[in-house]
């Protein structure tokens, strides 16, 4: 009997578990629509993702690239301020043939480290400060690219520089314009330095001042006379030198850094 029992009450145990369960909330929803929509919101998840990450690998590797051009850059600058500093040497000694001869003599190699840096610049052009975009400028002078240099010196920020950085600033500018080539223009250049004057007398010191009165009007001078101006307009501006550099000298600067007596005396020659 007992037998029969238990056979009776495992019949009835499958019995309830053949029977269909009540469907619970889930099993209501339709799963097919519901794993649609899942699919659906992580497309755009995913695609997010992968452009984050991708713009991120973009972006670091586009900035190694860009320092590694500005390290090729820098290291091209420093040799063209090498050379310039040679030339500027050779010149303030009197020795022009000797200066003349190194840049035809490395006329060449200044053209590709000029262009290496310049491109460089024109791509990222807050990498340079004051010193090294005068250094550009100069170096762009020199080969007659007196659009680029004018460019260059053009983007350095005179406000904040002291009294004589800011002349040396118009001067440079003066120079660029009275030189042959597509930025000439003389009435600007002289215009340049006539924004000099006043920046003159706003400098502490007299033998300063007198310093880059000095520097001034030996620029003026030597550019007026190799354009050919007329010696009753030049001898007076020669004058004006002399004197300028007499009390230079006098205060102690007995070396013609500026080259103002070479100047005055080729000019004098000139009108003799």
């Amino acid at each position: 009997m007992d037998r029969l029992d238990k056979i009776e009450e495992a019949v009835l145990l499958l019995s309830k578990l053949a029977e269909p369960k009540p469907r619970s909330i889930w099993d209501k929803l339709y799963l097919d629509r519901v794993r649609d929509l899942l699919w659906i919101l992580t497309i755009p998840t995913l695609l997010y993702t992968g452009a984050v990450n991708f713009d991120k690998y973009w972006l670091s590797r586009n900035e190694i690239r860009l320092e590694e051009k500005r390290n090729i850059a820098i290291a091209r600058l420093d040799l063209l301020q090498d050379i310039n500093s040679e030339i500027y040497q050779l010149q303030t000694r009197g020795e022009g043939r000797q200066a003349f001869a190194l840049i035809e003599a490395k006329r060449g190699q200044i053209a590709r480290l000029t262009d290496t840096v310049f491109l460089t610049w024109a791509e990222q052009p807050e990498m340079l400060e004051r010193h090294d975009l005068n250094a550009l400028a100069e170096a762009l002078l020199v080969q007659h690219r007196t659009d680029d240099a004018l460019r260059v010196a053009e983007t350095v920020e005179s406000d904040g520089l002291s009294p004589i950085d800011a002349i040396d600033q118009q001067i440079l500018k003066a120079r660029i314009q009275f030189a042959v080539g597509p930025a000439q223009d003389i009435d600007a250049a002289r215009d340049h330095l006539r924004k000099t004057v006043p920046l003159v007398e706003q400098i502490p010191r007299k033998g300063n001042q007198f310093l880059m009165q000095e520097k001034t009007l030996q620029v003026r001078l030597l550019n007026e006379s190799w354009l050919g101006v007329d010696c009753e307009k030049l001898l007076p501006m020669a004058e004006a030198l002399t004197e300028v550099r007499a009390l230079n000298k006098a205060a102690g600067s007995s070396e013609d850094i500026y080259q103002s007596e070479i100047t005055v005396r080729t000019v004098r020659d000139q009108c003799s």
